[in-house]
This record gives structure tokens, C-alpha cells and sequence, in this order.
């Protein structure tokens, strides 16, 4: 019964896969941080600009992201548990109220699905906060997997936090399609050995995005089958 079962386990085991960045690849949320950090940070005197958010590191993480801004600025980054509370208050919000799907990543989603593989979400969100993303975005219902890290370092997805998240859902051995938002996510997963699609925003477009199989204005600017063709060959 047992051999069996391992059989069955064995011949369900995905060999291709996609995955992507919940927060910064299906909805915006790079966007929302700017803008509660840069109030966040008018409080300590600071005035913030999109050019220094983007030199600032651009953690997922408020506390690390309001620390680097101010230091940056040559500011203390002491007493900020009130903007960091409020940073965190704001993205939550914007995840449970505002965030919309991006209609390119749907496409190419339920294209991907058609051909019977998986398809996963990865999120340095809180895990509440990001359930909560994934149902306002209907990715859930869509049969999208979670990808929930056991840990979120200041700078996040590195090559570790990739291969760790693609050992726990069991994926470390498949033929993987990425798509990220940022360099560090795309060095990341070029280092696992994901075929990176990298769709930067207003913050990241100046990023090297180099050995990215391409790098999209949007998921809209090209059809899914090219993509599909492009980064699913054996």
C-alpha cells in the first residue's frame, strides 16, 4: 500500500511550474510603499523622492525600508515604531481594499493552466496579509498555491530565500518560469535556475536585469504563448 502510494506521489510531481511575486507582480504594492514611506519619513524631516527610494534598497520590509531611507538621508532611524505601524497599516489596507489583479499575469495564468501545470505566488507579506491579497485578487479561487517563506531577510528573494521556498513546495527540481519585479528577485532566480521573465515597475525599471529571458514594459506587451514557448523548452 505504502509502495503504492509513493508510486502515485512520484507520477504527480510536477516537472514544470511558474511562479511569481504576489505583491509586486499581480498587484502594486511597490507603488503603495512609496507613498506611506514618504509620509513616514516627512515626519523625521525627510522629504522622500521616487530616485531616493529607489537608491534606498527597497526592502520588503517597512521597518528595514524606513530605517535605510533615513539613514540615507543622514537621519537617526530611532523612534519609527509609529511610521512603521502605519506603513504596515497602509499596505494592509491596500491589500484587503484597492489591489487589483494585473490583466496581463491573469492571461497568462489561465494559459499556463490549460496546459495542466501549477502555477504559485510568492510574498514577503505577513501570511494573514497575504491571503487576504490573494482572495481580493481572486488568485485563490484561480487555484493558485502560496508560497509562504520561513523567512524574509531585509533584502529578499536572494538566491537562498529561492532555493528554500522551491525545496517547501517541492518544486527545487522543476523546470521553472519566474516572473519578478526586481534584480535582486531575477538574480535570485536565475542563480536557482528559473528562466526569469522581469517586469520592473517605475522604481525598478534602471535595474540590471541581466540573462532575464525578457524584460516587459507589461505582461500585456506580449502574448502568453510566446512567453510559454520561450521559457517552457526542455
Amino acid at each position: 500500500m505504502s509502495d503504492e502510494v509513493k508510486t502515485d506521489e512520484k507520477q504527480k510531481r510536477a516537472t514544470h511550474a511558474l511562479i511569481f511575486e504576489l505583491e509586486y507582480v499581480a498587484a502594486k504594492k511597490r507603488q503603495v510603499e512609496f507613498s506611506a514611506i514618504k509620509t513616514a519619513a516627512k515626519t523625521k524631516g525627510v522629504e522622500l523622492t521616487q530616485v531616493s527610494f529607489a537608491r534606498s534598497g527597497m526592502s520588503p520590509l517597512s521597518r528595514a525600508a524606513i530605517t535605510s531611507v533615513l539613514k540615507q538621508a543622514g537621519k537617526k532611524a530611532d523612534a519609527i515604531e509609529k511610521a512603521v505601524a502605519s506603513v504596515d497599516k497602509e499596505v494592509a489596507a491596500y491589500c484587503a481594499n484597492d489591489a487589483e489583479l494585473d490583466k496581463g499575469l491573469e492571461k497568462l495564468i489561465k494559459a499556463i493552466q490549460a496546459m495542466d501545470i501549477p502555477v504559485l505566488a510568492f510574498t514577503a507579506l505577513p501570511e494573514t496579509v497575504a491571503g487576504t491579497l490573494m482572495a481580493k485578487l481572486g488568485l485563490d479561487k484561480m487555484g493558485v498555491e502560496l508560497v509562504i517563506p520561513d523567512e524574509v531577510k531585509d533584502s529578499f528573494p536572494r538566491a537562498d530565500s529561492w532555493l528554500k521556498m522551491l525545496k517547501k513546495c517541492d518544486k527545487e527540481d522543476a523546470t521553472l518560469v519566474a516572473i519578478v519585479s526586481s534584480q535582486i528577485a531575477c538574480k535570485g532566480g536565475l542563480t536557482a535556475g528559473a528562466a526569469c521573465i522581469a517586469v520592473p515597475d517605475e522604481y525598478t525599471a534602471f535595474q540590471d536585469y541581466s540573462g532575464a529571458k525578457m524584460v516587459l514594459d507589461s505582461l500585456s506587451d506580449v502574448k502568453p504563448k510566446e512567453i510559454l514557448n520561450l521559457t517552457l523548452r526542455m
